[in-house]
């Protein structure tokens, strides 16, 4: 089996889709022939990207070979379908959620349509799953597979304790609650600092939330923090470096995903609540959308109902201050992730999926 994998998202590129797009090439091209056709830079030129993407993919599949083209997400539905239909290939699709969701009349009016010419649509979180079905794509086409991890963060929590707290410039005792991603409004990071963090700093005074990422929320943040006079209990980081996040991952106490629903916007699955817990940093997080297939309650973090503060502070508080119980429960959930989100099993599942296809599609 050769595949043809295109993507527009992969580095030098940074980002949640960046990275899954390499782990899931590097994973696959493990005793498989992969053939790599990618952008790693800004999607300003995506204009011109597209084009590019367009004539390499041709020059791979004229030169024959080519069993499957795998198209990395919804945006690029077009480009899967022409090739599809050019060089009489079966076409397979990833879709991650916004790229489903997104909201623009011209965008739902085409790239559904064309996802849902794909012969498979893998999907990230079955709550991707079910927005791609609500728009016509048969549910028979769909796979949910997850994301896998690549643990590359986990380090010693004693040395990461102690360097994080002078980097911020905190006491010893500081409890650090941490978020890290798009600093995007479905994050609810402005709708947890007006609203969980006046109360979980009286009750909790050492506690000080880190906040990590950028985005167009940034401002209303700021302005959040200062209405409320929480200048001492919330910092933002803004983009930090690899190596500084294995520290905050590490050395922080516990993570939070505070996440609200947002008409046409959705969490398709949480990376970093993965990337947390492999650190065994105990995740509270909003049970919505995909977030629940990356966290299972109980197992590797905790799930409330979004918008619903006095659980936030209850579960936060409960780490914060039995820290036998926190450090017992982040082992358990990096045991729990390791076990069932290794790439080596996620990749077995698509080339499963790979293999099925060709074997039962009838000739063109």
């Amino acid at each position: 089996m050769t595949l043809l994998f295109i993507t527009r998202k992969f580095p030098p590129s940074t980002g949640g889709m960046e990275n899954f797009a390499r782990d899931l090439y590097e994973s696959l091209r493990k005793g498989r022939d992969v053939r790599l056709v990618k952008w790693g830079g800004s999607n300003r030129y995506l204009p011109v990207v597209v084009p590019y993407l367009f004539f390499r993919a041709c020059w791979f599949l004229a030169r024959g070979g080519i069993d499957i083209v795998h198209v990395q997400d919804g945006l690029l539905a077009p480009l899967g379908y022409v090739l599809s239909r050019m060089f009489r290939k079966p076409f397979t699709i990833v879709l991650h959620g916004l790229d489903v969701t997104y909201r623009s009349r011209l965008y739902q009016m085409i790239i559904p349509k064309l996802v849902a010419k794909a012969d498979i649509v893998f999907c990230i979180s079955q709550a991707t799953a079910d927005e791609a079905i609500k728009r016509g794509v048969a549910a028979a086409k769909t796979r949910v597979i997850p994301l896998g991890m690549t643990d590359e963060y986990h380090a010693a929590h004693q040395d990461a304790h102690i360097a994080l707290r002078k980097e911020l410039g905190l006491a010893d005792d500081a409890r650090v609650l941490l978020t890290v991603g798009r600093l995007v409004e479905r994050k609810g990071v402005a709708w947890f600092i007006g609203t969980v963090m006046p109360q979980l700093s009286r009750e909790q005074p050492s506690s000080i939330y880190v906040v990590v990422g950028s985005g167009s929320e940034e401002a209303a943040i700021k302005e959040m923090i200062a209405n409320h006079q929480l200048q001492k209990h919330v910092t933002v980081l803004g983009e930090v470096a690899e190596s500084r996040l294995r520290t905050l991952y590490n050395g922080a106490d516990v993570f939070v995903q505070p996440n609200i629903v947002v008409p046409g916007d959705m969490e398709g699955f949480g990376r970093v609540l993965l990337e947390a817990s492999l650190c065994e940093l105990p995740v509270v997080a909003a049970g919505v959308e995909g977030i629940r297939d990356a966290i299972i309650d109980g197992e590797n973090g905790v799930l409330v109902a979004s918008g619903d503060a006095q659980a936030f502070i209850a579960n936060i508080g409960t780490f914060l201050t039995d820290r036998e119980r926190a450090y017992a429960f982040g082992a358990r959930s990096r045991t729990y992730t390791l076990a069932h989100f290794q790439w080596r099993t996620i990749a077995r599942q698509y080339v499963a999926a790979y293999s099925a296809l060709i074997h039962l599609k009838p000739p063109l």
